[in-house]
């Protein structure tokens, strides 16, 4: 008897994978967390400016990409001093004292990074959040609105505990991002719906 005889356990059955993927038709709505990327190309704004700063921290918004029903700001952000047992741990809605970021819209509506799961409403107004790209000092990160923000002022407010930042509010205008909705390009227009 070998020494591993019946501890050897046979290999898992294969998962069955299909050979191919195909994209159906974009569907708004539904409180989409992600930017509709595989869909279309997006318009862009390019918008650089401050918009919170903390002693040894700088978060910057550079620009914005806008398709046809939701919008996605892009963030800069900055570190002079990293602390390297907690790299990136501290960005996002996973930490308490972490990046923390909101849209107060011009109809009142506001929404968070910190928001949960909204349940019960048809198309929600989301939030997310997602770090891209970067090293240590520096990383941009996606803000992406589930929805367009209705015409006129819109709050960017952010917030981060952990690196001394504090509420800091800056008005954008939303009437540009929604005039720039029309040119986002579809990608594969006419394709067919799946639900």
């Amino acid at each position: 008897m070998g020494f591993f005889e019946g501890l050897v356990m046979p290999d898992p059955p294969q998962r069955q994978v299909p050979d191919e993927m195909v994209l159906s038709a974009y569907v708004p709505g539904g409180g989409k967390e992600f930017a509709p990327t595989d869909w279309f190309v997006p318009a862009y704004i390019d918008d650089t400016r401050p918009v919170a700063a903390g002693p040894d921290a700088r978060v910057f918004l550079t620009g914005w990409q806008v398709w046809p029903y939701s919008v996605t700001l892009r963030l800069a952000v900055f570190l002079r001093r990293v602390r390297t047992s907690r790299l990136f741990d501290h960005v996002g809605p996973d930490s308490a004292d972490g990046l923390r970021c909101g849209l107060r819209l011009s109809d009142g509506r506001r929404v968070t990074t910190l928001d949960g799961e909204q349940r019960g409403e048809a198309d929600p107004l989301t939030l997310t959040l997602s770090p891209h790209t970067g090293g240590a000092h520096h990383y941009d990160v996606d803000l992406h609105l589930s929805q367009l923000p209705t015409a006129g002022p819109l709050t960017l407010v952010v917030a981060w505990p952990a690196e001394g930042v504090p509420e800091t509010a800056v008005e954008l205008d939303a009437t540009a991002v929604r005039d720039a909705a029309a040119r986002a390009v579809e990608v594969w227009p006419g394709l067919p719906r799946t639900d």
